[in-house]
């Protein structure tokens, strides 16, 4: 099967599939529309989150500074709360929170499990396709928090996540590019 990639730097390239960032900054244009596979560059992650100080991530932001505090845990949290010093993760008031706060949780519990079960099997895969999206539209001046200034804003919806990416995928490609997938 044949399908139109991008590929993406890690952390990024996850927290798009995961429904986390709804925008991808780029110095250029496309006239194309449809499902894009994300695929994933840059390093791998091994122990978990990776630093993401520098994305509009709350909840991920959240959950490493309540680990900094672990006395304060259940008490200070807006998003998680930790009960079990660290053994269980849950989101508070789940029906309340935002979808990207939801999606954000999702991925965190996602990365944390697996860290739990094979500290050295990495979560964010490099030359991997690691899920899709949907590309709707290109513009200038996007409303989300994702939107840098002096890009094209690349909106994108439908956000899957592979539960398992498929690896060795390499590609030195920057713009959309075509790929043949096993079905």
């Amino acid at each position: 099967m044949q399908v139109t990639c991008l590929s993406v730097p890690n952390p990024r390239s996850y927290l798009i599939c995961a429904g986390i960032a709804d925008v991808e900054n780029r110095g250029f244009d496309t006239d194309y529309r449809g499902t894009i596979y994300i695929h994933s560059t840059g390093k791998r992650g091994y122990s978990g989150m990776p630093d993401m100080s520098e994305y509009p991530v709350p909840v991920i932001q959240e959950f490493n500074d309540m680990l900094e505090r672990i006395q304060e845990l259940d008490q200070s949290g807006r998003y998680i709360g930790i009960p079990d010093a660290g053994v269980r993760i849950t989101l508070k008031d789940e029906e309340s929170q935002s979808e990207q706060a939801v999606a954000e949780y999702a991925l965190l519990a996602d990365a944390y499990a697996t860290y739990r079960k094979d500290p050295a099997r990495p979560f964010f895969h490099v030359q991997a396709i690691v899920g899709r999206v949907d590309l709707v539209d290109v513009v200038e001046h996007a409303p989300s928090e994702w939107a840098q200034p002096g890009y094209k804003h690349w909106i994108l919806t439908k956000p899957i996540l592979f539960p398992e990416p498929i690896t060795g995928v390499k590609t030195s490609r920057t713009g959309l590019w075509t790929c043949e997938l096993p079905e």
